[in-house]
């Protein structure tokens, strides 16, 4: 099975998520099925422990275990409209300092509880995934002096999970021939020699569709790095194209599979905490943006209040002669 193939699921058919069993069959998925813990189960730390100078840092890992398999943690939950970075870039600029090299781009967004009826479950839960959250940080013994970089957001009251993908990963002798990072986990073991050159042309690195300003940086990564396109799917389980990520992403409500890692920055005392992604699943699709009687209004023609009430008996004031 390609990369581009759907995900394994817990049933054989695809699921129909606006079914009324929708609730149900997804939560049986997260909470029963091989290969991660539900995030909102109790207690999910004394499960965890870090296992120090993984791939994509100090990763976390299932307690007690000699193969040091990755802890996976998924859930339901709905990607913000907010801090949106899931595009083919972004949103990186060369000309700002501070968004250092392309080659150092991740990917990100929010993750906040759902506002789906179907799957009220997310919202319910989403509480106990951030305490969770929370305990896995405090399994790495604080240093003094060091600032903690924490995966979970707190803006006016309302708390969010950020999730990242690394858009880049630099060739060695070694990945030449291996499935890269994200599709990695994704892939059976019997298609260990898939790759992301049975991906369509639009997953292709040459035509990524990065901004005008970031082409001239991509083509210079090219010989140096493999780009490593998101492992997110539509409602038809169907890979998701880089050009299509904002308008299939931004604002669904969607299953995560996501890893947790924890690096220790000397030189800056910081201690980094991020939530990665390994596999998503669009369950609904974002709902249209609110519209405005206002918004299309011609001004030359007056105000268009009046318009929509014209012939109608204009209410008065008690104040007011008759």
């Amino acid at each position: 099975m390609a990369p581009n193939t759907p995900p394994d699921s817990s049933s054989s058919s695809t699921i129909t998520y606006t079914s009324t069993h929708a609730n149900s069959v997804v939560l049986d998925k997260l909470q029963n099925s091989p290969g991660g813990f539900y995030a909102a189960m109790p207690k999910l730390a004394y499960r965890a422990e870090f296992f120090a100078g993984g791939r994509d840092g100090n990763i976390l890992v299932v307690k007690g275990r000699d193969d040091d398999q990755e802890f996976i943690t998924r859930g339901v939950f709905q990607i913000s409209r907010n801090d949106f970075y899931f595009t083919p870039d972004a949103n990186f600029d060369p000309a700002n300092i501070f968004h250092g090299r392309l080659a150092d781009v991740k990917l990100n967004c929010r993750l906040t509880g759902g506002r789906n009826e179907n799957f009220k479950f997310s919202s319910d839960d989403f509480p106990a995934v951030l305490d969770n959250f929370r305990a896995f940080e405090r399994l790495v013994p604080s240093k003094k002096d060091y600032e903690t970089f924490s995966v979970i957001y707190d803006s006016l009251g309302h708390r969010s999970i950020k999730l990242t993908h690394n858009l880049f990963e630099v060739k060695t002798k070694d990945n030449v021939n291996e499935p890269d990072a994200t599709t990695s986990s994704i892939i059976p073991s019997d298609d260990a020699d898939s790759d992301n050159s049975l991906l369509g042309p639009e997953f292709n690195m040459a035509t990524w569709p990065v901004a005008e300003r970031c082409k001239g940086h991509l083509e210079d990564l090219i010989s140096t790095h493999d780009i490593q396109p998101l492992p997110a799917y539509d409602e038809n389980h169907n890979l998701i194209p880089p050009h299509l990520y904002e308008s299939k992403l931004k604002g669904a409500l969607v299953e995560v599979h996501m890893a947790f890692c924890h690096h220790r920055i000397a030189k800056s005392k910081r201690d980094v905490f991020n939530a990665i992604l390994r596999e998503l699943i669009v369950l609904s699709p974002p709902s249209a943006m609110p519209t405005s009687p206002f918004k299309r209004r011609r001004l030359a023609a007056g105000p268009c209040t009046e318009r929509q009430y014209k012939g109608k008996q204009p209410i008065r004031s008690s104040g007011s002669s008759s």
